[in-house]
């Protein structure tokens, strides 16, 4: 082994450190070239595989990760539609537009029928083994446009057949990269007596083994791609493209969820999938995501990564009866009008549900039953009326704390709301409704940083809000007189900040970057206001 203090290439003492792992050192840029060309790309990562026996195989950091920093860029393993999926090219992956008249349906592959983009896409190398095989064995898809159900988002379930064909197909042709995949984690015992795999057990086993021919494949071996794919698989959407997919990414998989976490992803344009450190993740510590919204209750939350992800989350929040001082699951007594009513067992589903300061007990089920009537209303909501959701808050203030799961979400909404909806355009809305603005702006921004810190997409999206709202209200509060120039200098300077930071939160999502330069080109023409 080298010593950490001499150069890794001529063994000199050096001290220039990789900037990437920083775990080795050279005398100069030449050695460290040399060494990268010779193996040291594929071994310079900032974080290595650990194991314990809550979270199994999961990823620490090596060195410390600084707030912000890029800390894992991976190109997909393997990709496809979704279990059910609009049309889509097997070839590219676009969402397939309607057919152009004199055009009545899809163009469809020669030689298995499956819809395309048009001929080019025919020899796909995402396609192309698949269709001799669905070819030889004399399948033909039946997927056809139906301009009865136009613009009604119908879901193709055939889809749902492509991944897991691709990855048995993987076994034969790179063996080595199959192995890779079988090492995935697939909680299929756990998975085998849900609704969707007695589905999955007739259809996906029969297109599998009985149409394509794998009858050498057991019906175990089988079902077990399709479950490493529905525990493993990361959503893609990408919007300049048209592409709504789920691809595997064999390292980032391997990043263990904590409902507080400290790292988020994203995609670039070419769907390779990018950590980042929401905040400064110490050498030594779990890396880890969330696979949950920091909104919903621990109730609500468990429940969700129990049927979606198959495991029970045990961390620090899930435990804490009082989520991290939120209370963001209580309701408030009924009977003493005061305290709160929390879970006995937090991890326990079923666990009763006591008053902090007096007597009085609710069952887990009433408590799972009123949490459905309340996401039933606020589905039921009117979408474009800021009124709806305030009438929310006022009827249900006796029941839901100011800090209740309910209460956030709807929240939430609002300062979407202010601004956005018909009639609640910023130029439009009342002082008092961008006073309203503001002050739940801020409020969430709190509450975001306890149950989502760091720089998060829920932070990154109330900066954005509040810095709009704060230059509405300094511009009105000047205009009528109340702010002097160098007080409304002052505040518009504020905004500055806050769209700095959002900037930084928000600069790698897709889609984002032009509208950041629009919004901060604007706000330095407001600095320079007479």
């Amino acid at each position: 082994m080298t010593n950490p203090g001499n150069c890794a290439v001529c063994g000199v003492a050096a001290s220039q450190k990789c900037g990437g792992c920083r775990n080795v050192v050279y005398c100069g840029k030449e050695h460290q070239i040399i060494h990268w060309k010779k193996g040291h790309k594929a071994e310079c990562k900032c974080y290595e595989i650990a194991t314990n026996d809550i979270l199994g195989r999961h990823l620490r950091a090596t060195r410390d990760i600084k707030k912000g920093e890029i800390f894992l860029r991976e190109k997909p393993f393997i990709y496809g539609p979704k279990v059910a999926s609009a049309p889509t090219c097997l070839g590219c992956h676009r969402s397939l537009p309607n057919p152009v008249p004199p055009q009545k349906n899809f163009y469809k592959c020669s030689r298995c029928s499956w819809p395309l983009c048009g001929p080019q896409c025919e020899n796909s190398a995402h396609h192309i083994d698949e269709c001799e095989l669905m070819s030889a064995r004399k399948f033909k898809a039946k997927i056809d446009f139906d301009p009865t159900k136009e613009g009604t988002g119908k879901k193709e379930s055939a889809y749902c057949v492509i991944l897991p064909l691709r990855c048995i197909l993987l076994r034969n042709k790179n063996p080595e990269a199959f192995a890779r995949f079988a090492q995935l984690e697939d909680h299929l015992n756990e998975r085998m007596n849900t609704p969707l795999y007695r589905i999955l057990s007739a259809n996906l086993l029969t297109f599998i083994k009985t149409i394509m021919g794998f009858s050498e494949w057991s019906d175990d071996e089988v079902l077990r791609v399709a479950a490493r794919l529905d525990t493993n698989t990361f959503e893609v959407r990408q919007a300049a493209a048209g592409q709504k997919l789920r691809a595997i990414y064999t390292n980032a998989a391997m990043i263990s969820h904590d409902c507080v976490s400290n790292a988020r992803h994203t995609f670039d344009d070419q769907m390779q999938i990018l950590f980042i450190a929401k905040q400064k993740i110490a050498k030594g510590e779990i890396i880890a995501t969330s696979y949950t919204q920091p909104l919903k209750s621990t109730l609500m939350r468990r429940q969700h990564l129990s049927q979606a992800k198959c495991f029970e989350c045990t961390c620090a929040r899930c435990k804490d009866p009082e989520e991290l001082g939120t209370f963001a699951g209580a309701i408030l007594c009924s009977r003493c009008k005061v305290g709160k009513i929390i879970s006995t067992d937090p991890l326990d589903n079923g666990a009763l549900w006591k008053c902090q300061l007096c007597p009085h007990e609710i069952p887990a089920k009433q408590i799972n039953w009123g949490n459905g009537a309340m996401l039933k209303e606020i589905e039921s909501l009117n979408k474009m009326s800021p009124r709806a959701f305030e009438e929310f808050l006022h009827r249900y203030r006796d029941t839901l704390h100011e800090k209740n799961t309910h209460v956030l979400q709807v929240k939430y909404a609002l300062t979407q709301l202010y601004g956005n909806a018909p009639g609640f355009q910023m130029h439009e809305m009342n002082d008092a409704a961008v006073k309203r603005k503001v002050e739940l702006c801020q409020e969430l921004l709190e509450v975001a940083e306890i149950l989502d810190g760091g720089w998060s997409i829920f932070r990154g999206n109330l900066l954005l809000d509040l810095q709009e709202a704060l230059v509405v209200q300094a511009k009105r509060e000047f205009e009528s007189g109340l702010l002097t120039k160098a007080n409304v200098q002052e505040k518009l300077t504020e905004a500055m900040e806050l769209l700095k930071e959002a900037v930084e939160i928000m600069k790698l999502e897709p889609d984002m970057q032009e509208a950041l330069a629009e919004r901060t080109q604007q706000l330095a023409k407001e600095l320079e206001l007479d």
